[in-house]
């Protein structure tokens, strides 16, 4: 005789991926504009970061200057309020609204190291170049530093430390602003190009 057993899920960790329509056409207009932004804003990366990348994210360059990005916006828009209305939270009586929205282009060997985006409720990224070899994402389990892991036989969704999510161009994918995630090193001579933000309520 066996005793009657089941198993529960608590607290799962929702990721959304969407393809954006258009976004071929959109990331070549983005990718112009980034370009160009290149050409005239240095390099505002943190001096808390340990990686080496071009960012825009502690710079006051406007991006909604631009067309391309007030496209990427309307997206951004749609795609947060599905998530959140997903998760049941009430954007009716309280909207998200952006909070900000930078740039990251990672040439060869350049990487991020795990972090998480304080003071905010959802944020996302958008890949605007995305090319093989790249590097990945992941997203790191909250549990990871603070327990001890155990021996297994397999990795499985229940004891696995990190998900590694391969960037493809055109993808949006929206988290929970405290779930930790880096970005393996890009080992291949092309530009990966993402978007990233960040949005309140």
């Amino acid at each position: 005789m066996s005793n009657k057993t089941e198993m529960y899920s608590f607290f799962p960790t929702p990721v959304q991926i969407s393809e954006i329509a258009g976004g071929e056409a959109l990331n070549g207009d983005l990718q112009r504009d980034i370009y160009s932004v290149m050409e005239t804003t240095p390099n505002s990366l943190p001096e808390a970061w340990s990686c080496n990348l071009y960012t825009t994210i502690s710079s006051d360059l406007d991006l909604l200057r631009f067309e391309s990005f007030r496209q990427l916006e309307k997206a951004i828009n749609d795609e947060s309020t599905r998530f959140a209305r997903a998760l049941s939270y009430d954007v009716d009586k309280f909207p998200l609204r952006m909070t900000e929205c930078w740039i990251n282009v990672y040439r060869s060997g350049d990487a991020q190291e795990a972090h998480v985006h304080k003071n905010n409720v959802v944020s996302g990224i958008y890949y605007v170049k995305a090319p093989d070899g790249c590097g990945e994402l992941l997203f790191h389990s909250p549990l990871a530093d603070n327990m001890l892991e155990p021996p297994k036989t397999e990795t499985t969704d229940f004891n696995t430390p990190a998900v590694g999510i391969t960037p493809i161009a055109g993808q949006m994918l929206l988290f929970r602003s405290w779930l930790r995630h880096s970005v393996k090193p890009n080992r291949i001579t092309e530009d990966r190009i993402s978007i990233a933000f960040n949005l309140t309520m």
